[in-house]
């Protein structure tokens, strides 16, 4: 899985980069908001927005040697209802009519990358739990001081639930998926110990997911929305940031999001 980075131009540095746009220089914590929606892609339907998904994600770094660091990552979120703007409880099928139930709440993790470089690029390997990793490829631009990172994810997957329950690799629900983050941040800043970032991410499943009623059509479920950098105690929405504390009160410290991770091995 190595994949040699465009770079910007000389003095850039893609591991500090890298390290720095999704986390921190220094071992310790970041923690990046995901805002988006699912959309139904049916071949003689309109593409159909679904629901919303609202979900913070938390980075921790730490350094292995000076060419290698690990990254590990939580996820937790919840669905919201895109009339109500309240969390979703049921969503009704477009092409049946059906009400059906839907994903209330998701946790994912915890998981990790190991990212080290590998000649002038880098090379990354990604551990998750209820995923099946094909490849990780991750490409750096550069236009008018700004630095713009696309990772590019494969792997077979699904997506929650009713229940919460994450679909692992190998259940009926699951299939190939792609998930795409593209997150920017200016050059000066990536000097920084954690260089303030936003872009946009899309996740893409070739296969809809049983609870939407759909039977044997083919279509696929795919969710974008935007990616916002922020500290660990920055309620950047604080009705979701509320309803994630009310969610996952393990998860936090009173306003300090804080999972429990667990101690590596050995």
């Amino acid at each position: 899985m190595t994949t040699p980075s465009r770079s910007p131009g000389p003095g850039f540095d893609p591991l500090s980069a890298y390290r720095t746009m999704f986390g921190t220089a220094r071992d310790g914590v970041a923690a990046y908001w995901y805002f988006g929606t699912a959309f139904v892609e049916i071949e003689g339907f309109p593409v159909t927005p679904a629901i919303q998904a609202e979900t913070l994600m938390v980075y921790k770094t730490t350094t292995l040697s000076p060419d290698a660091f690990r990254m590990d990552w939580w996820e937790i979120g919840y669905m919201r209802d895109i009339a109500t703007g309240e969390i979703s409880k049921s969503w009704v099928n477009p092409i049946t009519g059906a009400v059906r139930t839907s994903p209330q709440k998701f946790e994912e993790g915890p998981a990790h990358f190991l990212i080290q470089r590998d000649g002038d690029g880098l090379k990354l390997e990604l551990e998750q739990a209820h995923a099946r990793i094909d490849r990780v490829d991750v490409v750096f631009t550069e236009e008018d001081g700004r630095i713009l990172l696309t990772q590019t994810e494969r792997k077979t997957r699904g997506f929650p639930l009713p229940d919460g329950t994450m679909v692992g690799p190998d259940h009926p629900d699951a299939s190939a998926a792609v998930t795409t983050l593209s997150i920017i941040s200016s050059r000066p800043d990536l000097a920084s110990d954690s260089a303030p970032g936003s872009g946009a991410y899309d996740f893409v499943l070739q296969k809809l997911p049983s609870w939407m009623g759909f039977g044997d059509r083919k279509g696929t479920l795919l969710t974008r929305g935007a990616m916002v950098k922020a500290e660990m105690n920055h309620a950047l929405n604080p009705i979701a940031w509320q309803r994630l504390k009310d969610l996952f009160p393990e998860c936090f410290d009173g306003d300090v999001v804080l999972p429990k991770w667990p101690e590596p091995a050995a």
